[in-house]
């Protein structure tokens, strides 16, 4: 008595057509699959960022209201030269700077420690 694999009677070529039909079908699922769950990632960004924008606008009312009953107000500037946000908190009456977020000497370590690796990594063509 001789025993045959199953299948052994289909031949390689509609193995491989079989494999390949099964294959691409698979891929365009997975295809269709990302392609919705990025869209739906993209619109709940969007969400998000109009739901950020006023909460954050709330949190600047709140904040302003809070420091007036302070008599001291927040100022908050770009450092044009390392492109970062400094926070300054200063008082009304003699606009005198009570805290600077991050402080002066980290600035001017900052400013250093740039023009250092630009010396270090100067490349000359």
């Amino acid at each position: 008595m001789k025993i045959e694999p199953v299948g052994h009677n289909v031949n390689v070529e509609q193995q491989g057509l079989v494999q390949k039909q099964v294959k691409d079908g698979v891929l365009e699922g997975m295809r269709k699959r990302v392609e919705r769950e990025i869209q739906q990632t993209q619109q709940e960004a969007q969400e998000s960022r109009s739901v950020k924008s006023e909460e954050l606008q709330k949190l600047l009312e709140e904040l302003k209201r809070k420091f007036d009953m302070l008599s001291k107000y927040l100022k908050i500037d770009i450092d044009t030269e390392l492109e970062i946000p400094v926070a300054k908190i200063i008082e009304k009456d003699t606009n005198r700077v009570i805290r600077q977020i991050p402080p002066d000497y980290l600035l001017d370590l900052m400013k250093k420690i740039d023009q250092m690796l630009g010396i270090l990594l100067q490349k000359e063509v």
